[in-house]
C-alpha cells in the first residue's frame, strides 16, 4: 500500500475520531429540532397565515382566477406547512399527517374546480388549524393581551414585507404576494376584532390604525408608507427593539 494511500486513511480516521456527534443520527435531529424552535406567538402566526392564503385561494375561486387559486393553495405547502407541522407533531402527530393529508388533497380539489367542494375542505382545513392552535397553546395565554399584540406583529410585518414586494412604481408587478400582503392584514384586524375584551381602549387604536393601512394597500399606496407605520406600531408593541 502506497504511502499516499495510508495518509489518506490516516487523516480520513482522525477526521471521524473528531466529529462524530457531526454525523450522529441524534445531532442531526437536535439541528432539525433547533431549526424549527418557534415561540408560541410565531406558531400562531404561521396557522393565521395559513388561514389568509386559504382565504385568498377561495376569493380567486369566486373570480374564476383557477391559476391564482391553485398558487395560494400549494403556497403554504412551499412556505409554512413543515414549521407548522413540526410544531403540532409535538402535541398530536395524528393530527399533523391528517392536517397534510387533507392540505394535499385541498390543491388537487381547486385544481378540479369544483367552488362547493373547495369550500367545504377549506372549512375543514381552517377547523383542523383551530384545533391544532387550541392543542397547542392554551386557552390563558392566548387572551393574554401581550400575546394577542405579538401575534399581530408577526402578521402585520409579513404583510407588510408582501406588499413591498408585489408593488413596483404604484402598480402590482406580483398579484400573488399582493393578496397575500392583502390577507394577512385582515387576519390580524379580525383577531384584534374577537379579541377586544382582553385589550386596553388604547390598544383598540391598532384596529382603526390597520383598517387605514387595509384601505391604503388597496388604494396601491406606495409601500414605503405601509412601511414607515407598521414599524411605528411595532415600536409601541415591542417597544424599543423597533424604535
Amino acid at each position: 500500500m502506497s504511502l499516499k494511500v495510508l495518509l489518506t486513511i490516516f487523516a480520513i480516521s482522525i477526521y471521524f475520531t473528531i466529529f462524530p456527534p457531526l454525523y450522529s443520527n441524534n445531532n442531526l435531529f437536535s439541528v432539525e429540532a433547533q431549526k424549527f424552535t418557534i415561540s408560541d406567538h410565531e406558531f400562531h402566526g404561521y396557522l393565521e397565515q395559513m388561514i389568509g392564503h386559504l382565504d385568498a385561494s377561495i376569493l380567486n375561486v369566486q373570480n374564476n382566477n383557477s391559476l391564482l387559486a391553485v398558487a395560494h393553495a400549494l403556497h403554504p405547502i412551499e412556505e409554512i406547512v413543515d414549521i407548522i407541522n413540526n410544531r403540532l407533531i409535538q402535541t398530536n402527530e395524528t393530527l399533523t399527517k391528517e392536517f397534510s393529508s387533507k392540505l394535499n388533497q385541498y390543491v388537487q380539489t381547486v385544481r378540479s374546480d369544483n367552488p362547493n367542494k373547495i369550500i367545504t375542505e377549506k372549512k375543514e382545513l381552517e377547523k383542523l388549524i383551530n384545533d391544532g392552535l387550541d392543542q397547542s397553546i392554551s386557552l390563558e395565554k392566548r387572551t393574554n393581551r401581550d400575546y394577542i399584540l405579538n401575534v399581530t406583529a408577526e402578521l402585520i410585518t409579513i404583510a407588510s414585507e408582501e406588499y413591498t414586494e408585489s408593488m413596483s412604481q404604484g402598480k402590482i408587478i406580483n398579484l400573488l404576494e399582493y393578496q397575500d400582503g392583502q390577507q394577512f392584514f385582515k387576519r390580524a384586524i379580525i383577531l384584534l376584532n374577537k379579541s377586544q375584551p382582553y385589550l386596553s381602549d388604547n390598544d383598540k387604536n391598532y384596529i382603526t390604525g390597520l383598517n387605514k393601512l387595509e384601505k391604503g394597500m388597496d388604494s396601491k399606496i406606495d409601500p414605503s408608507e405601509i412601511d414607515m407605520n407598521v414599524k411605528d406600531m411595532l415600536c409601541q408593541i415591542k417597544k424599543g427593539f423597533y424604535c
